[in-house]
């Protein structure tokens, strides 16, 4: 039941980060002016909804068998919801909606020849995705993520259908949004551990290729849109934590820096990757609502619930917060692995968590092709170069 709990927690999460003024009251007024009713009420038909779905302490597939007709009843609703609703109302709902947890709550049931699940997703997925933004796409993506791909047999063609339906600079900044939500369910994770399939894979990473091939060549020619994407500075930082964001203060095994006190973040590490981030066409400041593209590798490895990532991430968000020198975004992490971190704890040998580092490394340009990348090297992975 602890499990359950914390799963749903998660999942529940909304990622205001992201959101760039989108539950604005301003933006909202407009909105229902727009479409000419009030979207607060759809919004709370779903939540109302849900919560007859999502019992707290009687599982879902006991719920189901005792509540069947109504639940059946509840679930068509917010298909229904969804499917009638009109674009920027479908954008609005599905970025202030607890998407994943109705993407989790939602059944196949097979007994009563209701596939809600396949058929709520295939609508958003497939059906609508033209009418989705940027955005909405991202939060699509993660939503499928955390209800786990596995839990249906189609999730890894409709998250190919989400990328492939994306294109040229729409599809870098959904790579690079879906890299700086603040958690472990990035890109990299998504493609390389979370989608099984090779095939899925390999057409992704095709489309990623083709995409980056026509960009190029409207910088090649300098066309309009060239001088558009010029503004931004079309870089990734890769970095490591330790000794190069904070100093180890000598402490075995994250570093060998002892000219600074352990966690002390290095003087003017920080304004360098805003420096490196904004480019030099672009302008001056970072703004709030702009997706950086700073990016750490850490050999500390996943374990269970991501509980050394979320360390991470809190540190790293402790240094947004902080007052003067702040991190200007949220970075991404690409984190070690339970294999490599067990080599060297038995034979307190580096080169295992250099080479997984150097993996993703390789995994991560694999994702972001033709992108120049500005490297502060971790110590060891030179030797593994």
């Amino acid at each position: 039941m602890w499990d359950r709990m914390l799963h749903r927690k998660e999942m529940s999460r909304q990622v205001a980060g992201l959101r760039r003024g989108a539950s604005a009251a301003q933006s909202l007024v407009r909105l229902n002016a727009m479409v000419g009713h009030s979207v607060e009420d759809k919004l709370e038909r779903i939540s109302l909804a849900l919560s007859n779905i999502d019992q707290l302490l009687v599982p879902s597939t006991i719920n189901n068998f005792i509540n069947q007709q109504f639940i059946l009843r509840n679930e068509r609703e917010i298909i229904s919801i969804f499917e009638d609703a009109q674009p920027k109302t479908l954008n609005w709902l599905i970025s202030h909606v607890k998407l994943a947890l109705v993407f989790y709550k939602i059944k196949d049931h097979r007994n009563y020849r209701c596939q809600h699940r396949t058929e709520l997703i295939e609508l958003l997925a497939v059906d609508r995705v033209s009418a989705l933004t940027v955005l909405s796409r991202v939060l699509l993506l993660r939503s499928l993520q955390l209800m786990k791909l596995p839990a249906n047999p189609r999730a890894e063609h409709w998250v190919r259908n989400i990328i492939l339906s994306t294109h040229q600079d729409d599809l870098s900044e959904l790579k690079t949004m879906t890299d700086s939500k603040g958690d472990y369910f990035c890109m990299n994770k998504l493609l390389f551990d979370d989608i099984r399939s090779g095939t899925v894979r390999q057409d992704i990473l095709n489309h990623f290729r083709k995409e980056a091939a026509v960009q190029q060549a409207h910088m090649d020619m300098g066309t309009r849109r060239a001088r558009q994407r010029m503004q931004k500075g079309w870089r990734k930082i890769l970095s490591d934590v330790d000794d190069t964001l904070t100093s180890s203060g000598g402490s075995y095994p994250a570093g060998i820096d002892t000219s600074y006190n352990k966690r002390v973040v290095y003087p003017g590490v920080i304004g360098l990757y805003r420096e490196l981030d904004l480019g030099i066409h672009g302008p001056e400041e970072f703004g709030n609502s702009t997706v950086g593209n700073l990016v750490f590798l850490s050999a500390r490895p996943h374990v269970y619930k991501d509980l050394s990532e979320k360390q991470n991430f809190k540190k790293f968000q402790k240094l947004r917060e902080r007052e003067g020198s702040r991190l200007h975004t949220i970075p991404s992490l690409l984190a070690g692995d339970l294999s490599s971190g067990r080599e060297f704890v038995m034979t307190g040998d580096f080169e295992p968590l250099a080479r997984k580092k150097f993996d993703n490394f390789k995994r991560f340009i694999s994702i972001y092709p033709g992108t120049f990348v500005a490297i502060s090297w971790p110590r060891g992975i030179p030797s593994a170069l």
